[in-house]
């Protein structure tokens, strides 16, 4: 009993201290009250026609959902399971709302729920979404590297703002032996397994690895790989799309450029890897932080740590993470209420 409380605290209750801390802090950061925020944001919401730009980010946002569970298809039918693409979609909707709640929990979610309305193993499932994030950190490291190529005097100046010499130093003598080190600690790890655990649970340890690397390689056995990858690029180009369409409510950003777009959705898909829920926090400091670089000179900083930021810097990160919030918890609690509906008429039938 002790120790799930103690699992809950770690989380659940952790990560939201942090989101919402983070959250503080930006808004500490800036002269605005949070009553001044949301009243730019309702200012800029309904000025002109805002509101379609906010709708359509929202659209993309959940197209980006959709298409990841119609790729997840591809991905189950190979190893004999016949599963519903509507059943995929929502497990991964819903997936997605476990992780406004509980950082990584949306993983673990959608491989549950869909096993439930379709009889997958779960352990395939999950050897499916590390194949998935595996995939998602190629393509983020690409982006990044597509960023330092074409931001490389924006990124640096920051850099050098950020980190002193000395810490840089350090990580770049010594990212070899940390590498080397996380290695050795990973292998002490799986020995000591063989000392501490019993034979019969060293096997289903092993048998629970061995179908998670078949889901894993699923991809190998993808016949329709070219829309595969066509559905992977079109992912991300929601990812992209969500971001770039709402730097139309703003006139300073009017003139962002589709390189300056790539820019923001790294930042923000960065803030988004951090352990809060849904980068509460994390997000509005790294698209804050990247809608300084873009527009250094213009009331815009980089060092929001520091110095005011720009009332346009908060409202766009605010705009963005809220109006993706809403879309994920409502698309979500629909996934989930019709995966819930069809798991209790099969049981029903069964």
């Amino acid at each position: 009993m002790l120790k799930a409380k103690k699992n809950t605290l770690l989380n659940i209750i952790l990560p939201a201290i942090i989101g919402i801390e983070l959250v503080i802090l930006v808004i500490k950061m800036s002269p605005t009250s949070p009553a001044e925020i949301w009243q730019n944001i309702k200012i800029v919401v309904t000025h002109s026609n805002n509101w379609m730009w906010i709708l359509l980010s929202m659209l993309f946002g959940y197209l980006g959902e959709a298409l990841r569970g119609i790729r997840w298809v591809l991905l189950i039918k190979p190893i004999g399971y016949n599963v519903k693409t509507l059943d995929c979609i929502n497990s991964v909707a819903s997936g997605y709302m476990f992780n406004a709640g509980v950082p990584r929990s949306g993983e673990i979610a959608r491989c549950t729920l869909l096993n439930k309305v379709s009889k997958t193993p779960i352990s395939y499932l999950f050897g499916h979404v590390l194949m998935e994030r595996l995939i998602d950190f190629i393509i983020l490291g690409f982006c990044i590297f597509l960023c330092i190529v074409y931001k490389f005097n924006e990124i640096s100046g920051v850099i050098n703002e950020i980190f002193p010499d000395s810490v840089y130093s350090f990580f770049s003598m010594n990212i070899l032996f940390i590498f080397l080190g996380i290695i050795f600690l990973f292998f002490i790890m799986y020995k000591l397994g063989y000392k501490f655990f019993s034979k019969e649970k060293m096997n289903f340890f092993k048998s629970l690895f061995q179908k998670v690397k078949a889901g894993f390689y699923a991809i190998k056995k993808v016949k329709k790989i070219k829309l595969f990858l066509l559905y992977t690029f079109s992912i991300w180009f929601c990812y992209f799309a969500m971001t770039y369409v709402c730097f139309f409510c703003f006139d300073s950003m009017s003139e962002f450029t589709i390189m300056d777009g790539v820019f923001i959705m790294t930042l923000g898909g960065i803030g988004m890897v951090m352990p809060t829920p849904s980068g509460m926090g994390s997000y509005h400091i790294a698209a804050m932080i990247g809608l300084g670089m873009l527009t250094s000179g213009s009331g815009f900083t980089t060092s929001i740590f520091t110095t005011p930021p720009h009332p346009d810097q908060l409202t766009f990160a605010f705009l963005v993470h809220t109006a993706q919030t809403i879309m994920i918890l409502a698309m979500g609690f629909l996934g989930l209420i019709l995966l819930n509906a069809k798991s209790g008429y099969n049981a029903k039938l069964n």
